[in-house]
């Protein structure tokens, strides 16, 4: 069989005594490959050492160290550990927190940390419901908990990290081998502060917000801290993409979430309508306008000055059921539909019934 070059993909046409062995067809392929095996290297070794400087492995660690135990994220594949990442790291403003469904500090359990376990909410529910639990998530029974395992605040970063790629096994390294790992903007000021603050540690600076961390280093070098002022959006589209992501995993409660979801769209276009709801998010329309019914287009609130109570309902809600409550959806729409009108749809119902009156009592 015709043996090809490992480089450039070209059959190797050689007679020596060395054919056999012969992985290359010429010194240029070689080097080339040797080129790209180094490069490979370089850039699996930074993504090593970024990692301890990245958002989402910072707040991985912090949820190891609030639990006690790397063994949060026990039942990771590579793909579902990826999942989490991309979960973690994604934003939508300082109103909304990542919530557990089964919680973390649990009666008699420990909530694990798994993109089928978490989910992302307001903050105001996250700290009104704080521990409650109803069912589902995942969970591992705290006298299933190992002590080669635990770990205490007083460990570095680095020695959390460590015992998590253990634990793991191949998955963090098969994670840097494929997917970048960014550094924080946090990391860079950090950095920054430790080189004119000798007192500073790396891992405590980590612990603060961006905006702490500019604030100091403003102060350090005696400037006003710049400031970047961003229209913050509305935490909808937060409650939005969790039911979606719900919605596709499937199982029993599916089809309510999709009822429930169709409701949420309702009740954004209206609350949307009212300015002082600040219900806006950029892409709801992108991601949702292919769920909107055209005899829904024109819904509004009927009496816009409840457009806060109508919205905590909404929140208060859809915040229990993603952490595993039942809902009766048909009560629920029924409540919503009271505080919605349709104008189009009244003023059909209004001319059928001038027609019939006309039919009845003709001129």
């Amino acid at each position: 069989m015709p043996k090809q070059c490992l480089e450039c993909k070209i059959v190797i046409v050689n007679t020596s005594k060395q054919a056999p062995n012969q992985k290359y067809c010429n010194v240029r392929c070689k080097n080339a490959a040797y080129r790209k095996r180094k490069s490979k290297q370089s850039r699996i070794s930074q993504r090593r050492s970024n990692l301890i400087q990245n958002d989402a492995i910072i707040y991985i660690l912090r949820q190891c160290i609030k639990a006690k135990t790397v063994q949060i994220l026990e039942g990771h594949t590579l793909d579902s550990f990826i999942k989490l990442i991309i979960l973690i790291s994604t934003k939508y403003g300082r109103k909304v927190n990542i919530c557990h469904i089964a919680p973390v500090k649990g009666k008699g359990s420990t909530g694990l940390l798994h993109d089928r376990n978490i989910f992302h909410a307001g903050a105001y529910q996250n700290k009104k419901f704080r521990n409650k639990y109803y069912s589902g998530g995942l969970k591992i029974d705290n006298d299933q908990l190992l002590e080669k395992w635990s770990v205490t605040d007083k460990m570095s970063n680095n020695d959390v990290l460590l015992k998590i790629e253990e634990f793991l096994g191949d998955i963090v390294s098969d994670y840097i081998a494929v997917s970048p790992v960014r550094k924080s903007k946090r990391a860079q000021i950090a950095n920054k502060i430790i080189s004119r603050e000798n007192c500073q540690t790396f891992d405590d600076l980590m612990e603060r917000s961006y905006t702490e961390l500019a604030d100091h280093w403003a102060m350090i070098n005696k400037k006003r801290p710049f400031k970047v002022l961003h229209k913050e959006e509305s935490k909808y589209i937060a409650y939005m993409d969790s039911l979606t992501r719900f919605i596709l995993y499937g199982g029993k409660r599916k089809s309510m979430l999709v009822r429930l979801r169709k409701i949420l769209i309702l009740g954004y276009m209206a609350l949307n309508r009212i300015s002082g709801s600040e219900t806006y998010n950029k892409y709801f329309y992108v991601r949702y306008a292919y769920l909107i019914k055209t005899e829904y287009v024109e819904v509004m609130m009927a009496q816009p000055e409840l457009w806060s109570e109508l919205k905590d309902i909404i929140y208060d809600t859809v915040f229990e059921v993603l952490q595993g409550a039942d809902l009766n959806i048909n009560k629920f729409r029924k409540t919503i539909m009271s505080y919605l009108i349709f104008p189009e749809k009244a003023w059909q119902e209004r001319g059928l019934q001038y027609y019939r009156e006309n039919l009845k009592n003709p001129q």
